[in-house]
């Protein structure tokens, strides 16, 4: 990698769930709510639009990481962020990126980056507890009804939620 380059990652396809039209599309920090049925619980979202899409692909870029950092906030909060919100998005972003590989495609699932050719996982996620032979969105590339079943089934979520998550209302 050349200096000042690192490994980030941006929208690798349309498929499946993608909203997002940008050319370019570099994923923002999870920002998962209280009901990951609706796709904040497994779907990226763009930091120029906002919108969601499923696939992401460790790439290169050359922005700095707090570069990246405000540009997301704004974005978020459509105000300037302070130093302060600015090394933490950094600190979670490297932190959360940090096994990512270049040329590797990845999914979200409940405050977690897997790899998408990833089987047989049980994990604590920020919501709920999972335990998956293969995961959903890659299942769903080949039965769409996996959607309705797991990942936007508030009752799928409900019933592996933690202790003291709430219930989304």
């Amino acid at each position: 990698m050349a200096a000042g380059r690192h490994i980030y990652l941006a929208k690798a396809s349309d498929d499946l769930v993608s909203h997002c039209r940008c050319e370019t599309a570099l994923v923002a920090l999870p920002g998962q709510l209280d009901c990951p049925w609706c796709g904040c619980g497994w779907l990226f979202s763009c930091v120029d639009c906002r919108k969601a899409f499923t696939f992401a692909q460790a790439i290169e870029v050359d922005e700095p990481w707090d570069a990246l950092a405000r540009r997301d906030l704004r974005r978020r909060a459509n105000r300037e962020p302070d130093d302060l919100e600015v090394r933490r998005w950094v600190n979670w972003m490297r932190e959360l990126l940090a096994d990512v590989e270049l040329g590797e495609r990845y999914v979200y699932l409940d405050g977690e980056l897997f790899r998408s050719d990833v089987s047989a996982l049980a994990f604590d996620g920020w919501y709920a507890r999972h335990e998956l032979e293969l995961l959903p969105q890659v299942a769903a590339l080949a039965d769409p009804q996996v959607l309705a079943a797991l990942l936007t089934n508030r009752e799928y979520w409900l019933a592996r939620r933690l202790p003291g998550k709430g219930d989304g209302g």
